[in-house]
């Protein structure tokens, strides 16, 4: 049996054992009170010494990095895949899948170097996020122009949008529009402790 776990949005962690269903409804294993989640929305199973993830025909979907998982098909998971249920998002960790012979791995930066977040970084992701974690929605984050104001550098917008380049690579978040991964960096800022 590989020991896998689920980081939920308020930076929880869920261990998983046998078949668990994630949804709305209180008799899932995750339960998770949002009505954007179905009451039974999805279904995570550990076959083979693998964890898959399966759409158990929920409204608004289930997206696995990203990406739409048609419903009834299981799809497998590796250790830090984004799970978005509803508008939830959720981080499946499984550390002991990251020795998997199969995993072909993009070029990314060394994991020793993924781990934390520079100084200059983690100043700029506390004022990206800053506004949300004080109630502001994930649509009203600042741009780059108003963090340099904030952190007393007017007219350094580039400074600001290299270190957020580096924070999305340090936070696995390599796709989607830029407004997507500036939302994607708060959730998983908050989940890692960087804010």
């Amino acid at each position: 049996m590989t020991k896998a776990a689920l980081i939920l949005p308020d930076g929880r962690e869920q261990s998983l054992r046998g078949d668990a269903f994630v949804g709305r409804d209180e008799v899932n294993q995750v339960q998770i009170d949002n009505t954007t989640v179905s009451r039974r929305h999805a279904l995570l199973a550990e076959r083979d010494d693998r964890w898959w993830i399966t759409d158990t025909g929920s409204f608004n979907g289930t997206f696995l990095n990203d990406r739409r998982v048609p419903p009834g098909v299981a799809l497998q998971l590796r250790h830090a895949d984004r799970i978005r249920v509803g508008s939830e998002v959720l981080v499946f960790s499984a550390p002991g899948l990251l020795d998997d012979p199969n995993l072909t791995e993009p070029h990314e930066l060394p994991r020793s170097a993924v781990a934390q977040l520079s100084s200059l970084q983690l100043q700029v992701v506390r004022c990206l996020c800053g506004p949300w974690l004080e109630g502001a929605s994930l649509e009203e984050l600042p741009t780059n122009e108003q963090i340099a104001a904030e952190l007393g550098t007017p007219g350094s917008a580039a400074t600001v949008k290299a270190a957020l380049r580096r924070a999305y690579s340090k936070a696995g978040l390599t796709e989607g529009s830029p407004h997507a991964k500036r939302r994607g960096l708060c959730r998983v800022a908050r989940q890692r402790g960087w804010v």
